[in-house]
Order: C-alpha cells, then sequence, then structure tokens
C-alpha cells in the first residue's frame, strides 16, 4: 500500500514558487522569518519521509557522477542501506546523474527512485555509499509503483511532498495525493511562465487534475501575515 502523501508546499499569492522573485514583507523584515514558518508548519505534519524534486536534489547534491567500468552484474530491485535516521529523504533520478559523497541530507537518510535502465556501476557508487534505492519502472516514471515500494518493502507511512512544481505536478496526474498543504507567503511575482506549485508536464489536451477535488480541511492564519491552507483531495476513481 502507497504512503499517504501531503503535498506541502509555500507560494506567492499568484501561485508562484521562486522565493527569490517574491515581493518583500511589507514591514522590512527579511523573507527568510516568513520561509522559516513554512519550514515549522512542515514539521508538525508528522511525516516519516519527505520528498524533493530532482533540481532542489542537485542543490544538495551539485556533483555529477561519472562511471568506471565494472563486470558485476546488480540486480534491479530495491536496495535499503543501513538506517540510522527516523525520516528518509527521497527524490527521484530516473537519468541517474547525481555522485554521492554522503548517504544523508539534514541528518536524514537518502533513498532514490530510478529508472531500471540504471547502470550496474551506479547501483555499485549508490550501494558503497550508502544509499537506498528503488525503482520507478523501465523509465522511472512509475510514481505509483515507486510510492507502494516504499509502503511496501522501505515501510514509510507518510510522505510530505515539498516539490519543485514539475514532481508536484507529476504526482498530481499520477492522482497520488491526499491532501494539500499550502503555505500562502503575503506577496507577488507577476511573471508569467514562473515555475507555480503545480507544473505538470505534457501536452495542452492534457488535465492533470482532471476526476480530482478538494476538499477544505482548515485554514489558518500564521505570523506575518502568512495563510495556511488544508485541503483533502477526492478522486473519483478511487472514491478516498
Amino acid at each position: 500500500m502507497k504512503p499517504k502523501i501531503i503535498c506541502h508546499i509555500m507560494s506567492s499569492v499568484d501561485g508562484r514558487v521562486i522565493n527569490s522573485r517574491w515581493s518583500e514583507p511589507f514591514d522590512g523584515r527579511p523573507q527568510s522569518e516568513l520561509t522559516k514558518v513554512y519550514a515549522q508548519l512542515g514539521a508538525t505534519l508528522g511525516t516519516d519521509a519527505w520528498m524533493f524534486g530532482l533540481n532542489t536534489a542537485k542543490a544538495f547534491l551539485p556533483l555529477k557522477f561519472v562511471g568506471k567500468k565494472q563486470d558485476k552484474e546488480m540486480p534491479r530491485e530495491p536496495y535499503i542501506a543501513p538506517r540510522t535516521s527516523k525520516r528518509l529523504f527521497v527524490f527521484a533520478d530516473p537519468d541517474a546523474g547525481i555522485y554521492y559523497n554522503t548517504s544523508k541530507v539534514r541528518g536524514d537518510d537518502i533513498a532514490v527512485i530510478l529508472s531500471e535502465n540504471v547502470t550496474d556501476e551506479y547501483l555499485c557508487h549508490l550501494q558503497k555509499a550508502g544509499v537506498s534505492y528503488l525503482f520507478g519502472g523501465a523509465d522511472g516514471t512509475d510514481l505509483r509503483l515507486a510510492m507502494e515500494t516504499l509502503g511496501s518493502t522501505f515501510g514509510v507511512k507518510s510522505i510530505s511532498l515539498q516539490g519543485g512544481g514539475i514532481i508536484d505536478g507529476a504526482m498530481l496526474a499520477a492522482g497520488l495525493l491526499d491532501e494539500l498543504s499550502l503555505v500562502m507567503y503575503p506577496g507577488i511575482d507577476g511573471l508569467a511562465e514562473v515555475s507555480s506549485t503545480f507544473q505538470y508536464v505534457g501536452g495542452a489536451t492534457e488535465n492533470p487534475a482532471e476526476d480530482q477535488s478538494l476538499e477544505l480541511l482548515d485554514v489558518e492564519k500564521c505570523d506575518y501575515g502568512i495563510v495556511w491552507l488544508r485541503y483533502k483531495f477526492h478522486h473519483k476513481q478511487n472514491k478516498k
């Protein structure tokens, strides 16, 4: 069974997620004080894993993997490295491009979602680095399979998805979201084509939110004019 997935994200009032572009707080306080509220609210969700998009993960892990030939054949099955943290840091890297000189992000053990076409060299590298991995199908984009593996094999019961609009959009299109935790920053971006809360990469005729609706669970006014909105996803096909 897949974990409960809560999309926890902070956006400007026009739904943009690149915080360096947001207008400044009206009272002159640093924007960082407001973004700290987002992190504090996320901690109250009590999930046992958190998940970022690939671009965000690269900010923590900027080095690129360069493989060395070796003859060992690696099975395409999940690998659970020794665990030392209560939470997992999960992200999808179907291109298998990141080099690991650590097995943790912010103190949490890493688990990466890969494609089955990954090289044996890369799987050896992950095991040597102490990084867990699992697979999202042949091309690494089967997020439902990956989430079910996280639940059944890794024992993950709940995930805080802290995108990237692209990973948020992909999870939306796959019908995997159970709740939306939207933290509204009191500022504006205003420019067209800037990354937004949900940014599914698809054709103009596709509707990634089709057959999904939102039920408002709670509204909370927080410090500094921040508003926290909580919604439950209803999926017509799954009748959640």
